[in-house]
């Protein structure tokens, strides 16, 4: 007579924890990705449905990946096949039809900025302004840098870039846009002064 205690636990118990406990973690990534991504593919390709479609991409083909190889990297894992698939969608030919940058620097502006006063409010869109006619390839590292918070080690890995060729670039665009604001009549009225 065998009972119950002597039936050995089946396998596929073990395989659906895993399977809720992966599908848990690509809805948190997805979560906490999917806006600064569509943000990101958004600038790169100036279409909301393409940017939707390249993120979409990127999220299938994180759910091909075995999760203990992207978790030590996931921002940049993410960010550099977002931008590779952004790539190949330029690559298409596709017509870019152009951002409205205002619409994409209010999605993407930090909750701070949004609660700010009236005065720094004016002067963190002036300098999303300023960002915005930034080299291109200036313009992407310092969104990387400060509108989606990677490091330099990881901005080189979602670029290709070196790290130091990294570090080049955010200094060349950090003094360009100091150079335009310390001359813009409206951030020198309203900081006093003070740099």
């Amino acid at each position: 007579m065998t009972s119950e205690l002597d039936t050995p636990v089946s396998d596929d118990l073990g395989a659906d924890e895993s399977a809720r406990a992966r599908t848990a973690w690509v809805a948190g990534v997805l979560e906490r990705f999917e806006s600064p991504l569509t943000t990101y593919a958004r600038r790169l390709v100036g279409d909301e449905h393409v940017a939707r479609d390249v993120v979409q991409d990127v999220f299938l083909r994180l759910c091909a990946q075995e999760r203990t190889a992207v978790e030590p990297y996931l921002a940049p894992w993410l960010y550099r096949v977002c931008r590779n698939r952004a790539i190949d969608e330029q690559r298409k030919g596709r017509p870019m039809t152009p951002v409205d940058t205002s619409t994409l620097d209010a999605t993407a502006a930090p909750a701070a900025a949004i609660d700010a006063p009236a005065e720094a409010r004016d002067q963190f869109a002036l300098a999303l302004a300023e960002v915005a006619i930034l080299p291109g390839p200036v313009q992407e590292v310092i969104r990387l840098k400060f509108a989606h918070g990677l490091s330099y080690r990881e901005i080189a890995e979602v670029t290709g870039l070196s790290v130091s060729h990294v570090g080049v670039r955010i200094h060349e665009g950090m003094t360009i846009l100091r150079r335009r604001l310390a001359g813009s009549p409206r951030v020198a009225a309203t900081d006093g002064g003070v740099r």
